[in-house]
């Protein structure tokens, strides 16, 4: 790993990079995958982003009560986690498994583990908030 990798994981993801990936993630959520998503959350911890999604028009069984559905509107899907490795379009890239509730190392469809925000967020949504 080179060392501006190493040191960006040690220091976490910069302010700057925190803000220009939210605003980067939204514009393409909402240009390629407004269909499917009305809405995208990031969080971070350490050197990780966690990218979750609100999906549009959610199945509900017709006999759900509404304030039932409200909160399954109101819940994010989790896509993925992506580690910074200190740019702006070079990420690791770690899907949301629900089956065991972790966020697994996992290759993009390049065949690579790392590529940009982009690219993971597509990876994971094709799977998730495609129905």
């Amino acid at each position: 790993m080179p060392r501006s990798a190493i040191s960006a994981r040690r220091q976490g993801v910069p302010e700057p990079i925190r803000l220009m990936l939210r605003k980067r993630l939204e514009r393409h959520a909402m240009a390629r995958w407004e269909e499917h998503c009305r809405a995208i959350d990031v969080r971070f911890r350490g050197s990780f982003a966690y990218v979750d999604a609100l999906p549009k028009n959610g199945w509900h069984l017709p006999d759900t009560p509404q304030e039932t559905r409200d909160l399954i509107d109101a819940t994010p899907t989790r896509l993925c986690r992506l580690g910074y490795l200190g740019s702006m379009d070079r990420w690791a890239f770690a899907f949301y498994k629900y089956s065991d509730e972790v966020y697994e190392p996992s290759f993009l469809p390049s065949g690579a583990f790392e590529g940009t925000p982009e690219e993971g967020f597509d990876c994971a949504a094709g799977v998730y908030l495609i129905a």
